[in-house]
């Protein structure tokens, strides 16, 4: 049976009353002595609060909610680990939310959240939301007046600040950096599998392939550009195409892709890097102990995990906080699926 503040008084005999200032840590004139004997008693008893019953004098559960589009997807499994790792240090919970990239499970699980109480929610929303469903999200953290910091995500709806701050990653730049390395390795004929076009993410990565080769004189072929979804059967299917049209390097826009292509690329019969040079983003576990490691953008999926917590309690204990955006620059690592293009 759980022990109750009710147990502590009997143990140490004192009031219930004075057992409960020392144990909220309200104001009190008890004496350093008797709140040695109740802290001393409720580590002997095992005492834990009942956070609903706290959360009911303090409107605060200490609980936060995390949305993902695809917690199979290991870039959102180590958010998730970070998220969950600094909630642990700063003496919160998590609740994980996975929404198979549904938008409608977007908003299922808002709802659900604020009726469980959380104090606030990090949202990675679904990559194919349309403007309607991210206007009813908003509708929903404004009509209870709770917090929400975006994770990989910018949500911004008829070009106006929601006032929602987000933790991302420098995608133009990765994107950029991506396809520096290949020109520079002398490829010029590089398909480019983006993920979905609606994200902002993807935007982006494309805007950096195209700068890139703009600096480099290369031009640009619209056919070299596949729209993917992130899954690795994407990869396997847009790269039969890219095999057709004979191009010499890919640069995938998540790492999960670059395993599709992988497995496509060897069905046909092509050597990695001899044949085909690849590079991903994300650098997940994975991808450095293929039989050939993949050279990837890194994003630092952990640490994005763990800042977007510590954003999201310094707006709960300070709602009028103006908390900025942050942006993590993303970081080449080159393995051996890249290489000098071979001329033949």
């Amino acid at each position: 049976m759980r022990v109750t503040i009710k147990d502590i008084a009997k143990k140490t005999g004192l009031s219930v009353s004075t057992v409960s200032l020392v144990l909220n840590h309200k104001k009190h004139r008890i004496s350093e002595e008797t709140c040695r004997r109740v802290m001393q008693a409720a580590e002997e008893l095992h005492y834990r609060p009942n956070q609903m019953a706290v959360g009911l004098i303090t409107k605060k559960t200490r609980t936060i909610g995390l949305i993902v589009p695809d917690v199979t997807n290991m870039f959102f499994a180590e958010i998730a680990k970070g998220a969950e790792a600094q909630c642990q240090k700063s003496g919160y919970s998590i609740i994980l939310c996975n929404t198979n990239d549904n938008p409608e499970k977007d908003i299922d699980y808002i709802n659900v959240l604020m009726d469980r109480g959380v104090d606030g929610i990090l949202f990675t929303m679904a990559v194919n939301s349309t403007t309607n469903k991210a206007s009813e999200c908003i509708k929903i953290f404004n009509q209870f007046e709770k917090p929400a910091i975006l994770v990989d995500r910018v949500l911004n709806v008829n070009n106006s600040d929601n006032g929602f701050p987000s933790v991302t990653v420098d995608n133009e730049l990765g994107g950029y950096l991506a396809t520096c390395h290949l020109l520079e390795l002398g490829h010029r004929k590089i398909g480019c599998i983006t993920g979905p076009m609606g994200a902002q993410s993807s935007q982006q990565r494309l805007f950096g392939y195209i700068r890139a080769l703009q600096e480099f004189n290369c031009p640009f072929d619209q056919t070299l550009i596949k729209e993917g979804d992130y899954h690795t059967s994407s990869g396997q299917i847009l790269f039969k195409e890219f095999f057709k049209q004979g191009v010499t390097a890919v640069f995938a826009f998540n790492d999960m892709m670059a395993y599709g292509v992988y497995c496509q690329a060897k069905k046909i019969g092509l050597h990695i890097p001899q044949d085909l040079s690849i590079v991903g983003f994300d650098d997940l576990p994975f991808s450095e102990i293929l039989e050939t490691p993949l050279t990837s953008m890194k994003q630092p999926a952990y640490e994005i995990g763990e800042c977007a917590v510590k954003k999201m309690i310094e707006k709960i204990n300070n709602p009028q906080l103006q908390t900025k955006n942050t942006v993590f620059k993303p970081e080449l690592i080159v393995r051996k699926s890249t290489s000098q293009i071979i001329k033949k």
